[in-house]
Formats: C-alpha cells, structure tokens, sequence
C-alpha cells in the first residue's frame, strides 16, 4: 500500500526538526527538501529550510526560501521579520527596513523588529529614526529592554554623546551583569574618553564572560598599552594570535608592546609579519619606521615611512616623521632641510596649524635651511600651543635658533 505524501511529508519535516536540533544541518535540508517536494504549498517548509540553510551559512538560499514562505502566507509577520533579518546581515539596509514596516503593520508589537529596523537606520545614518525604534522597542519589551540599551548605547557611542552612552549600558549592566556586549560597549566608551583603567576593567569582564572573545581580548591589549602595562599587553596579543594567527592588528599592537620592553628584534618581527598580513596598511609601516629611527637606522625609517605615504597621501603624522629625521638626523648625508620644510609644512598645513609637535618639526627644519627668524616664529606658535610637559624641550630649541644653530637628534644609548 503506498505511503500517503501528507504523512511522509510530516515525518521528513518531524525528522527535520530533530536533525536541527541536533545541529545536524545539512540532513536537516535534505528533509525539508523532500517535504517541500511532497508539500510544495506548505509555507513552514520553505521557513525551517531557510533557517537550516542559514546555519549553514547559504545566507541567498535562506533568502529565497522566505521569499517562497512569504508568497504561500503573506500575512505571517514573522517571515518578514525573519528575511529583514537576512537582509540586514546581507547589507540591503532599505530592503531589510521595507520588511520590518510590513512586519510592524502586521503586528505592531515586535519590539525585536523595531529595535532591527533601529539598526538599518543607524547604519544608514538616519540616527532620529534610529533612536525613535530603539525607544519603541524598550517601551514594548521592558523584559529585553537591556539588550535594545546596549545597541542604543553603541549608536550614542558612536556620535561621541559618551552620557548618553553610559547612562544606556550603565542601566543595561544594572538589569543584567553577565551581558558581554554591554561590558564591551562600556569598555570601548571609557576608552573614548580616556579612562583606560576603566575600559581594561570591562573589557577583563568580557573576558571572563567568553574566555575566547578575540575582540575584548585585542581591545583589553590596546587599554593595558596605554597605562603602560606592556608585558600584560603582550600576553593578550600573544593570545589572539595563537586564536587568530591572520589578524595584522595583533601583531602591530605586540610590536608596540616589545618595543617598549626593548625587546626590539621581537618588536621587528612582528611588525613585518603585520606588514605581510596587510601590505596595503600604512600603520604597520609607520610602526617599523619608528622602530628603525628607534635604532638609529634613519634611511630604512625613511623607507618605511615612504611606503606608509603612498598608501595615505594625507596622513599628517607621517609627514611629520619624515620631515623630522631629515631635518634632525645626525648623518648629513642623511639630512635634506628642503624636503624637511616641505614635509613639515604639509603636516602642518593637514593639522590646520594647531599641532605644537608639527610646528616644532617645522622649526627644525628651518633652521636646518639656515631660516632661523622662521625657526623662532615656529617655535613659539608650537610652545604657545603645547602643553606644560611640551614646554621645556621647546624653550631649549627655541634657545638654539635664536643662537643661529639647529637642533640635531642625540641617539639615545640602546
């Protein structure tokens, strides 16, 4: 007696959900392609293959399974939530919106929509509407509410309103502590406004929630940098290395950190490794550059320095290196006050004359052209300029110019 297809069909979807459940993923969309192709009019088939199909990461798949689900049922809200959030992982922000005001017409109380059509209109810079969604959706679903307030916070983050930021994560941590990206978040604000004991806090936090979370790893690195906790720094890096051997940014911020405890063929290592991984990345040359001037070795950080320029024509901080070993290198064969004037005015030019250490370069290099009257000018914009700290170098300099004499590196002992 041959099988009834409306029962087959029912056991190949029942046994499609257990293959899912089991994380079985690819058996899970043979039987649901069966199912389909007994019942090719049961919207829910095509619905639970897409998300079969979305573990497997066959995002176009699962996008055209819920555009055959939405065709069969096309009152069901929660396909159209399901494929804007598709679209949304896709980047097709305006579809993804379009999906969710379908969604939200058909059932207006999908906080979960709302705050994801949040999260379109962030990305698509219309933060007014973003802000509007976000409030509807914690309004609606006050038990989720701090989920929404971290993506809120990120917004607020993201256009420098650091108490606003804080307020929103802080009120998220206050419902629930365990949420990683909420002390993520609060760890990337604290940066922002410099407290990177703060952030280091968060971000060990993170860590502990999810040991393997290489970005709180990479970040805790990079707040541990700052306060000058190399060796701990170095340990991080090390860390996600050993998880993420291919991301460049760990091996410049390791560089950093062994160029500090002057373990400089280390440091050199790994800024060529991140040259390797990111050859088209100016930092990593500008990082190696350093480390040569570092060392004494003026013509490679000139080299390096060079390579950084051609990748960032406009990058103020490198032609302020360069302008300042030409003009202050203790090899004349090194120096060239020429092209020191020129690469301190551009620096200067690009910083709107506002930076004291690009006016000071600029000084250097016109007394290394024997224009000590612009030298002084120069100097005394950039000590005008500097902060307290600053002051007392310059004040040297300024004292050399108007002597009629240029300032020339004096090589620290290694």
């Amino acid at each position: 007696m041959p099988t009834d297809p409306t029962v087959e069909a029912q056991n190949l979807f029942e046994r499609g959900h257990k293959k899912f459940n089991d994380g079985d993923f690819r058996e899970a969309v043979e039987c649901f392609t069966r199912a389909i192709q007994l019942q090719p009019n049961i919207s829910a088939g095509y619905r639970y293959r897409a998300l079969a199909q979305l573990e497997l990461g066959n995002r176009i798949d699962a996008i055209n399974d819920l555009d055959s689900a939405i065709r069969l049922k096309p009152d069901d809200a929660q396909l159209y939530a399901e494929r804007a959030r598709l679209l949304y992982r896709q980047e097709a922000h305006a579809d993804a919106i379009a999906d969710c005001d379908r969604a939200l017409k058909l059932d207006p109380d999908l906080a979960p929509v709302y705050a994801l059509r949040a999260n379109c209109h962030s990305v698509s810079g219309e933060t007014n509407r973003a802000f509007a969604d976000y409030a509807d959706a914690i309004e609606r679903d006050p038990a989720n509410a701090h989920g929404y307030r971290v993506s809120r916070a990120e917004l607020h983050l993201e256009l420098e309103d650091f108490d606003a930021a804080l307020a929103d994560v802080d009120g998220a941590i206050a419902a629930d502590s365990r949420l990683p990206q909420a002390h993520l978040t609060r760890g990337l604000i604290r940066r922002a406004q410099g407290d990177s004991s703060g952030a280091e806090a968060d971000f060990t936090k993170v860590i502990e929630l999810e040991p393997t979370r290489v970005t709180a790893r990479l970040a805790r690195a990079m707040a541990r940098v700052a306060i000058g906790k190399y060796l701990l720094a170095e340990a991080d890096c090390t860390a996600v290395i050993e998880q993420a051997p291919m991301m460049a940014k760990a091996y410049e911020l390791r560089g950093i950190c062994r160029k500090n405890l002057r373990e400089f063929d280390g440091s050199l290592q790994d800024y060529d490794a991140a040259i390797r991984l990111s050859p088209d990345s100016p930092l990593a040359y500008n990082l190696r550059g350093g480390l040569h001037y570092q060392r004494h070795k003026y013509n490679r950080a000139i080299q390096d320095h060079m390579a950084a320029l051609q990748r960032d024509p406009q990058d103020a901080g490198t032609f302020n290196q360069l302008a300042w070993i030409w003009a202050t290198a203790p090899d004349p064969d090194v120096r060239n006050g020429e092209r020191a004037k020129e690469c301190g005015t551009r620096a200067c030019e690009l910083a709107e004359w506002q930076e004291s250490s690009y006016l000071d370069t600029l000084a250097a290099a016109c007394a290394e052209m024997g224009d000590y009257e612009d030298a002084v000018k120069w100097i005394e914009k950039a000590i005008e300029l500097a902060a307290n700290e600053q002051q007392e170098d310059y004040t040297v300099r300024l004292m050399r110019y108007r002597q009629g004499k240029p300032y020339r590196i004096t090589p620290p002992v290694d």
